[in-house]
């Protein structure tokens, strides 16, 4: 300037540098905005549907640092969920440090695990010292679903869907029963260890078919169409051989189960001949170790002259 004693008019300045931290996340590499509460798929902030007796699902989630300085992650615990449904999601796995250091990552992961039909809610809140984004907040969601499962038994023996070896041990082999009238009855148990109701759809409920169908009949169906969650129903199928030798059959249950429908399994018997003696005389059966003789099925032979009576009598013997 043109001032005649301060030119040029000259001052310092001064500042200082810092390193400042910058919080970010992501759920299947998908970034998930601070304060999002539009919880998807896509990001994993929806975990789903699952059933509320069986189902849970895990899902990982990253913390990034972007930022030039130290990330203090201050939260105890340092990843929080809060919320209607918050004792549905826990933060299984905790991030590993309290600090992300520039350009680093610290992942936790959260299991869902339904506890009710319906939708469900929560919010996860991660504690920093990012300048604009402390609390980083998101939402998550799922769904809590009711599914039958159905299982089969007989003599408290489980018998899997789809089973082709007959066994005496859960009663699906019926053993040896005589063709001339034996037969022989079992009773199975259909358990619904889901936490839905089991339809039973069939018509009838339970079917028999295959090589030797008609010699296993189901004399007692199941009492209902329908098995309430953690219910079971019993039938009865009876043996009773039409010929020798081995014979067998498959029976079949229609359900609503998702993936056992329908619900199979195979059954078997062997018919067999045996001897059966049986008396008679003039036609009237004679038990076995009878002691009274009786005119009527001549084991009495009346009254004889010792001198010049005689009589016979022909008895018949039947197998």
């Amino acid at each position: 300037n043109d001032d005649s004693d301060e030119n040029p008019y000259t001052f310092a300045i001064t500042g200082t540098g810092t390193s400042g931290p910058e919080i970010a996340l992501s759920g299947n590499s998908v970034g998930i905005a601070d304060g999002d509460t539009t919880p998807d798929a896509g990001d994993h902030t929806d975990f789903g549907s699952l059933d509320i007796s069986t189902g849970s699902q895990t899902r990982t989630f990253t913390i990034t640092n972007s930022g030039s300085g130290a990330l203090s992650l201050s939260g105890s615990p340092i990843v929080a969920v809060s919320g209607t449904n918050a004792s549905e999601f826990e933060v299984t796995t905790q991030p590993d440090a309290s600090t992300v250091s520039a350009g680093g990552t610290k992942t936790f992961v959260i299991t869902f695990d339904p506890g009710a039909t319906g939708s469900r809610s929560a919010t996860v809140s991660i504690a920093n010292d990012d300048s604009d984004e402390n609390p980083y907040t998101f939402a998550i969601t799922g769904t809590g679903t009711s599914a039958p499962e159905i299982a089969l038994s007989g003599n408290s023996v489980g018998i899997a869907d789809g089973d082709t070896t007959p066994d005496a041990g859960d009663h699906t082999d019926f053993g040896s029963i005589d063709i001339g009238g034996s037969t022989q009855t079992r009773t199975f148990t259909i358990t619904n260890s889901g936490s839905g109701a089991l339809s039973l759809s069939g018509s009838p409920i339970v079917a028999v078919s295959g090589t030797n169908a008609s010699e296993f009949t189901v004399t007692t169906q199941p009492d209902a169409s329908t098995v309430s969650a953690g219910g079971t129903k019993t039938f009865v199928i009876t043996f009773d051989p039409g010929a020798t030798g081995s014979r067998s059959a498959t029976v079949s249950i229609a359900n609503d189960d998702s993936d056992e429908n329908p619900y199979t399994f195979a059954i078997a018997g062997t018919g067999t001949s045996a001897p059966e003696i049986a008396l008679s005389g003039n036609s009237v059966g004679i038990a076995d170790g009878d002691t009274t003789p009786d005119a009527g099925d001549h084991t009495d032979f009346g009254s004889l002259d010792i001198s010049t009576g005689s009589q016979t009598r022909t008895f018949t013997i039947t197998n």
